[in-house]
Parts: structure tokens; C-alpha cells; sequence
């Protein structure tokens, strides 16, 4: 139980995908112009990552014992498991969907999450669980700032600090924040 929750505090707080790590910021500058976007890009986010380490953990007999060769298997892993939940979401929807395939169903921060699972994690249901609270962590990043930006447009932002900018020094004072609950 308590390795549990470390697990999720570290996922979501202390090592997130998005600030420390700096994983999808193409996503967070993209899909957080609206909360909503910014939920479905979580969603989106957090259902590929659990289909992505479920296949690892079924494809683990299968995975190379050169770390070198892992990138290519795990990258191989992220575009299926995109391309399956892009193929379902169009289905279910009735047409195609509005969200480009580079930047959310292969995303780098989904192919981080796969390259740094610990070793111990790698077998078993620990690589699902690990790819639960990254995902979490990551879409509450991408929700919260959706909202800061909304605050943002409020007040008035000195000309060169409009856009991007401002949104990426947002986001290095949350990683400033969060920092506290490190270790």
C-alpha cells in the first residue's frame, strides 16, 4: 500500500513527465488553449500510456537485453498503441479525429514513460501502475495550465512575454513549486 502511494506521489508530483523531466511540451503548448482540449489530450494521453505498458508487459519475453535496442521496440510499442486508440476513437466518434497523431498518440512523453520505468518495475503489473501515475500526473499538468492560461489572458502580459512565453515561465514556476516536495 505504501509503495503504492509513493508511487503515485512520484508520478504526479515529485518526478512529473511535463515539468522535471520536460517530456510533451509540444502537448502542453498545443492542447492547453481550453480546458476541454486539454482533458481530451489527458484522456487521449492516459489511454495510450496504460494500453503502451500493458504491451510491454506482455511483450517483456520479447524485449531485447541491449538497452540500445529497447528505443526501437518501445517506439514500435507507442505508435501501436496510438494507432490502436486512434482507429477505436474514430469508430466510436463516427469520423476522424481533430488530434494530430505525432504530437498525442506518440507522444515523447509516452515514450519516456517507457524508458524510464525502473528495472524492477518492468515485469508484472508494476509497469502499468508506473505508466498510471506518470499519465495522471501528466494530464493534471496539462489541465492545470490549461487554466492558468485562461487566467492569462485575463491580465495584461507585457508585449514580448505574449504566448509562449509566458506560458513556459508558468510552467518552470509550477516545476519551482512542486520542487518542494522532493526528496
Amino acid at each position: 500500500m505504501n509503495d503504492g502511494l509513493k508511487l503515485l506521489a512520484e508520478g504526479v508530483i515529485t518526478h512529473n513527465l511535463a515539468l522535471f523531466q520536460g517530456l510533451g511540451i509540444y502537448a502542453l503548448l498545443r492542447y492547453t488553449k481550453s480546458i476541454c482540449s486539454a482533458s481530451k489530450a489527458a484522456l487521449v494521453m492516459l489511454a495510450t500510456t496504460l494500453t503502451s505498458c500493458a504491451l510491454v508487459w506482455g511483450a517483456s519475453p520479447l524485449m531485447p537485453a541491449n538497452y540500445s535496442m529497447r528505443l526501437p521496440f518501445y517506439l514500435m510499442v507507442a505508435l501501436a498503441a496510438g494507432l490502436f486508440w486512434r482507429k477505436l476513437l474514430a469508430q466510436m466518434l463516427g469520423k476522424e479525429l481533430s488530434l494530430d497523431l505525432p504530437a498525442v498518440f506518440v507522444n515523447s512523453a509516452l515514450v519516456g514513460v517507457l524508458l524510464t520505468v525502473p528495472e524492477g518495475l518492468a515485469e508484472g503489473p508494476g509497469i502499468v501502475s508506473y505508466g498510471l501515475a506518470y499519465a495522471v500526473g501528466y494530464g493534471l499538468v496539462l489541465i492545470v495550465m490549461a487554466g492558468i492560461r485562461a487566467r492569462l489572458e485575463l491580465v495584461d502580459v507585457p508585449k514580448p512575454f505574449r504566448g509562449v512565453p509566458i506560458l513556459l515561465i508558468s510552467a518552470a514556476l509550477l516545476a519551482l513549486a512542486l520542487m518542494g516536495y522532493r526528496l
